[in-house]
């Protein structure tokens, strides 16, 4: 979800390219229509500043509906607080990248995680701190 539209194509042929299903929203409006009328998506892009409504707003709204997708914020540095960020973490999302200092082969690899889930390797140290018998069905 974005207003740049130039933005929109870069990212979603990078992903198409990836394997991923994209669908792209020009605005807040647009966004959260497309996440509450369909329960498919596993995780949304969404730019913070956006001339409808900002992306913390959007995500907000989202989640009170019952939208179950992982959540990532992207913006620049000025368009945002301290405040908004806090927010944003208290709604669980679970990243935030500034558009202009993007690590393009991090991000995208967030990104992958993100829709992926828990690494195995990651979900392996968490089971293993869990005595085995309470492990047993």
């Amino acid at each position: 979800v974005d207003d740049d539209k130039n933005i929109l194509t870069e990212y979603e042929n990078h992903f198409v390219k990836q394997g991923f299903i994209v669908e792209v929203a020009h605005d807040g409006t647009e966004g959260l229509e497309k996440l509450c009328h369909d329960s498919e998506f596993d995780i949304a892009l969404v730019n913070f500043k956006m001339p409808d409504m900002n992306g913390v707003d959007m995500i907000r709204q989202a989640y009170d509906t019952g939208v179950e997708a992982d959540m990532i914020i992207w913006s620049e540095p000025e368009e945002y607080s301290k405040y908004d960020a806090v927010a944003a973490m208290k709604l669980g999302v679970n990243d935030w990248f500034e558009k202009s200092h993007i690590d393009k082969p991090k991000f995208f690899q967030r990104i992958k995680e993100v829709a992926e889930g828990v690494p195995l390797a990651e979900m392996a140290k968490m089971l293993s701190i869990i005595p085995k018998e309470e492990l047993r069905c």
